[in-house]
């Protein structure tokens, strides 16, 4: 008489256990470590001050060195070539921010104590990377982004809203386009950088000469985009990217995870 009844309470509970566990899927893992990361990231000091710093340096910039510029009778095409010089350099001190987190995102951890937890998940590698990639570099690039806001903003406000017609457009496209690509490039090494060192101290100084590198490789990029063509700098651009994914899943594959783990 009972049979029905455990035959269909044994259904009802195996329904329920095989309903209550579902694995996290590898995008929903990728964005828990990267939403971590990112609010560490938002809550420290530095990046705020980096911030506000940038900001007032910006309009100090605009207000000294292109008045002279655009205040002519005919701006001409070198205004709109600064204009656009100014529009990389605003992208590049604020997006710069993705490298001291990166650089933080495994060393930074270890010294706290709180990376074990996260490599005793079932998550991959490429997840890890790719979440703490993402923690560093969208803050930095949505700093990037008030920046260029606010610096558009000072241009019309100082000047007069004709002088947008000066920005060469695609131009700018190409260099925002270089700026996010130089930024995950920047904190790609530096989390690979993190990822191989033990202390924080250490990833932050090989950060450091990454940034040197970033900021004159940007640069050279920047003035020589006139006299190369601009389908030539797209392709620049391009090849970054492309750097960017093969060095992001090499250094994932080639990561010692367990070794990590036995030394910790």
């Amino acid at each position: 008489m009972n049979t029905p009844m455990t035959t269909h309470t044994t259904h009802t509970a195996h329904a329920l256990s095989t309903t209550a566990y579902r694995p996290t899927s590898t995008l929903q893992t990728i964005w828990l470590i990267a939403r971590r990361q990112m609010l560490e990231a938002m809550r420290g000091r530095t990046t705020v001050t980096m911030l506000i710093f940038s900001l007032a340096l910006l309009t100090g910039m605009v207000w000294f060195t292109l008045r002279p510029l655009v205040d002519t009778p005919n701006p001409g095409s070198f205004a709109g070539t600064m204009i656009a010089f100014y529009l990389s350099y605003v992208g590049l001190l604020n997006s710069q921010s993705s490298i001291g987190v990166a650089a933080g995102v495994f060393a930074g951890d270890k010294e706290r104590g709180c990376l074990l937890p996260l490599l005793v998940t079932p998550a991959s590698n490429i997840a890890l990377f790719v979440g703490k990639l993402l923690g560093a570099v969208l803050p930095a690039l949505l700093y990037t982004l008030i920046g260029v806001v606010v610096y558009f903003g000072e241009l019309v406000l100082f000047f007069h809203p004709q002088i947008l017609s000066l920005v060469p457009v695609l131009l700018s496209v190409l260099i925002i386009l270089l700026t996010v690509a130089f930024a995950l490039f920047g904190a790609v090494v530096a989390s690979v950088i993190s990822s191989r060192v033990s202390t924080f101290q250490a990833a932050q100084t090989y950060g450091s000469l990454v940034t040197t590198v970033l900021w004159i490789g940007f640069f050279v990029l920047v003035f020589t985009a006139a006299s190369w063509g601009l389908w030539i700098f797209s392709l620049a651009v391009a090849g970054i990217y492309a750097l960017d994914i093969l060095l992001l899943i090499f250094s994932a594959t080639t990561w010692r995870r367990e070794e990590v783990m036995a030394k910790l």
